[in-house]
């Protein structure tokens, strides 16, 4: 199961996600959440877990500049949520509500309404959506070590994506709850 802690925002919290076994960290650049860094937080950030874990930089920008500003920062993934031609070296992740179509040429779909702001996946929604896809699918939404294992167990999807369920406050990832959201994870995994 591939787990993403999402909404990283210091060096700090991205060793805690890679020492906790997530799979994945998102740095959030150009969007207007409080979890948003500079590209200089983002460098300092990927620096700390150089070659340990997956990095995505998450963007809900439209503009073609910001996209090269983060493609400077060489993330192994860059996750959109508007329609945007990010590079073929970069793996593409596309933000989608899995009601509408599915974003075209993505390498992987993110069911996600919620933002971050911890509003709870529909699993109605994501049922079908996940039937329908023809690239992996993650899901989000409301996810906590205590539901995680529900929703991997009736969903099967490709990965999950967490960032207010796993935090103190806004921003700050609690280690505990960073721990026992991976654990409750790998628990469901075959």
């Amino acid at each position: 199961m591939y787990v993403k802690i999402c909404g990283i925002t210091s060096p700090a919290d991205a060793r805690l996600a890679v020492s906790a076994g997530a799979d994945a960290i998102g740095i959030l650049l150009y969007t207007d959440s409080q979890r948003s860094v500079t590209t200089r937080r983002a460098e300092a950030i990927l620096k700390a877990i150089a070659g340990r874990v997956e990095t995505v930089c998450v963007t809900t920008t439209r503009s073609p500049a910001y996209l090269r500003e983060i493609c400077r920062l060489s993330p192994d993934a860059i996750q959109t949520y508007h329609p945007l031609n990010v590079p073929d070296r970069f793996i593409s992740v596309s933000g989608w509500d899995g009601i509408s179509l599915p974003p075209e040429d993505a390498d992987r779909l993110l069911l996600d309404v919620s933002h971050g702001r911890g509003v709870v996946l529909d699993t109605v929604v994501a049922e079908a959506a996940i039937e329908e896809a023809t690239v992996p699918v993650l899901v989000s939404g409301g996810l906590t070590h205590s539901s995680v294992a529900g929703v991997i167990r009736s969903l099967h999807p490709a990965g999950v994506d967490v960032s207010s369920g796993v935090e103190s406050s806004p921003g700050v990832k609690d280690m505990h709850r960073v721990q026992a959201f991976v654990a409750a994870c790998r628990g469901c995994s075959p």
